[in-house]
């Protein structure tokens, strides 16, 4: 047994970085960029770090927060140097494991070996810490920032891991919870990590199988997983503090490689020590944007300045390994990787796919966004470029990217016709509100675009139309914005239709409506139909961009017809109701906590009837 426990300590000095073992390169699969690709982008990389150069060797600033009625956990400044350097040597192998060597997070450590570790008394309590409320975590970032002041470090410029001491041990029941905030966010030139420390966390304690204990959140687990868990989360909010988003590993990966880091890998973490699985990887498209992050380059050359992309000659193809992806991009910057991401409906964006390509010289790419493994779901589409002095055009969270939309179908193919819609709509549109496209260049666009830009130039109101009660007999189906409303109101920015208050189309999770309302929570319209339709269908939701909670409701004769789930950004409501007999029809959206952000929609709402 002690021959095995000295093992196991020296697999983990090997894993932490203690003794240097050259990583095997990954073999690539098919649909990645291939070695050449990674050989273009090894060599723009170095060009721009060698040309003109700006050497910085940047560091983790490591703080130990603990509340102002408690102390630190016991051994805290060893454990976290040994978890810290665990972490460093998962990220140095996974990045030379994809070609990148001697390119991983920077530790500060003193004379003695150990980290440099701020210790910070905060101004909270330990009750007054909660894992779920934002201020909290804002207040120990403020006392962390307040002591690397006066240590002389500019905090807000640097990366920086807060190690909470907001653990909850019960050595007699063998219980373990914490109420300390976890999360992060960042980008190439800093940010904040927040994580919790506990007299458990050690990564020397990886391996062990034969201790258990209860936790809180999840359950009975042994020791070696519990660390399994808090140590991969360390790695993986170490990630967002980098700038990675979430994403996963497709199911080819899955089966040679294990679980992405940056999707569920922060609970495999260390599992192959254990024997209890394949662990966690760093996916390839992650590798090539931290490779010019300032901690990974040790480059600081032109570090402030920000990324401005553009994106032309897009080509998307849906095909049996997935979605084919084809553009070219030109930046401010060399360009040395475009990633992008699927993100299905649901489940944030945990379960996004995600893939890379390595430029050409003329900005052209092409890359394969992995098949699906859901179906019959929205899906956006986010493409980002990633630039040789670490700058990319989104952070942590993918939506920040260009967006497209489309559809996952039932068979898990990818259904991009709304996305192609946008791509034809966005290249004409600013021609079009300059005046500068001629009737002849839109006669030329396709019948869906045409359309679309048909009603974006009709007037924006309710003048010339008429009530749904007073349209023609043989008129058999009705879009909704071409008839008059009874009443209406938005709770932002006025009644407006078929469009946004900018006069740009109506934008939901699938794709572009071609028709529909505007209605900011809280919205209410009202249509007399005098018991002349039957059906009612179409969908409501939150517009792009939007960032609120909304319900929406539909009345007739003030009784409901039909009601949605709280729907947030990526829902898609969609609803068909009898409407027979009805005599008002009322469509309401509701902010569920307020209406900031609360931008609602209907999207191609549309009344039908039969023969009468």
């Amino acid at each position: 047994m002690l021959l095995s426990r000295l093992f196991s300590i020296l697999c983990l000095a090997v894993l932490a970085g203690g003794i240097s073992l050259a990583a095997p390169l990954k073999e690539l699969l098919p649909g990645e960029p291939t070695q050449a690709d990674l050989e273009r982008a090894r060599g723009m990389l170095t060009q721009w770090e060698e040309e003109a150069p700006e050497k910085g060797r940047r560091v983790m600033r490591i703080c130990y927060w603990s509340p102002a009625d408690r102390e630190p956990q016991p051994e805290c400044r060893a454990r976290l140097t040994r978890v810290m350097q665990h972490v460093q040597g998962f990220y140095q192998r996974e990045m030379e494991s994809w070609g990148f060597p001697n390119r991983t997070i920077q530790l500060e450590l003193a004379e003695n070996g150990l980290l440099q570790l701020h210790m910070v008394q905060g101004s909270l309590k330990s009750a007054e810490c909660s894992e779920s409320d934002p201020k909290d975590g804002h207040d120990i970032k403020l006392d962390c920032l307040k002591a690397l002041r006066e240590a002389g470090i500019e905090g807000e410029k640097e990366t920086v891991v807060i190690f909470c001491n907001l653990a909850d041990w019960d050595a007699g029941t063998r219980t373990m919870g914490h109420h300390s905030p976890y999360y992060a966010s960042g980008d190439s030139r800093g940010g904040t990590a927040w994580q919790v420390d506990s007299p458990l966390l050690d990564a020397e304690l990886l391996a062990v199988k034969d201790q258990m204990l209860q936790d809180r959140q999840y359950g009975r687990i042994s020791l070696g997983k519990y660390n399994s868990i808090f140590i991969g989360g360390v790695c993986h909010e170490l990630g967002h503090a980098l700038g990675l988003p979430h994403c996963k590993e497709c199911a080819a990966a899955r089966a040679v490689r294990g679980t992405a880091l940056m999707g569920s890998g922060n609970r495999t973490y260390g599992n192959e020590l254990r024997g209890e699985g394949r662990g966690s990887f760093l996916s390839l498209p992650h590798a090539l944007k931290l490779a010019a992050h300032s901690q990974f380059s040790g480059s600081v050359k032109q570090i402030g300045t920000q990324a401005k992309a553009e994106f032309a000659a897009w080509q998307l193809k849906p095909s049996s390994d997935g979605l084919v992806v084809k553009g070219a991009v030109t930046a401010n910057l060399p360009v040395h990787a475009v990633l992008a991401y699927a993100d299905p409906a649901g489940g944030g964006d945990y379960d996004s796919e995600i893939a890379a390509a390595v430029p050409q010289a003329d900005g052209r790419f092409m890359l394969t966004l992995p098949r699906s493994e859901k179906k019959s779901t929205s899906v956006s589409l986010h493409f980002v470029a990633v630039c040789v002095n670490g700058a990319a055009t989104a952070g942590v969270w993918s939506s920040q990217a260009l967006t497209m939309n489309g559809r996952i179908t039932a068979d898990s193919a990818y259904d991009v016709r709304k996305a192609e819609q946008k791509i034809e709509f966005d290249a004409v549109w600013p021609a079009i509100r300059a005046g500068k496209l001629s009737p002849q260049d839109v006669a030329k666009l396709s019948p869906s675009v045409q359309a679309l830009l048909h009603r974006l130039q009709a007037p924006d109101g309710s003048a010339g139309k008429i009530a749904p009660d007073k349209v023609a007999a043989n008129v058999k189906e009705l879009a909704l914005s071409d008839a008059a409303p009874l009443h209406a109101e938005t709770g932002w920015d006025g009644v407006h239709f078929d469009r946004t208050p900018k006069g740009e189309p109506l934008q939901g999770p699938e794709g572009l409506f071609e028709h529909g309302l505007y209605a900011h929570a809280n919205s209410r319209f009202e249509y007399t139909l005098g018991g002349r339709w039957d059906s009612f269908s179409g969908s409501a939701c939150e517009l792009q961009g939007g960032f609120g909670r909304i319900e929406a409701t539909l009345l007739g004769d003030d009784r409901v017809l039909w009601q949605s789930a709280t729907l947030k950004a990526g829902d898609l409501g969609a609803f068909q109701v009898d409407v027979k007999g009805v005599q008002k029809l009322t469509l309401r959206i509701t902010g569920k906590e307020n209406i900031n952000g609360a931008w609602g929609a209907w999207g191609e709402p549309v009344l039908r009837r039969g023969e009468r």
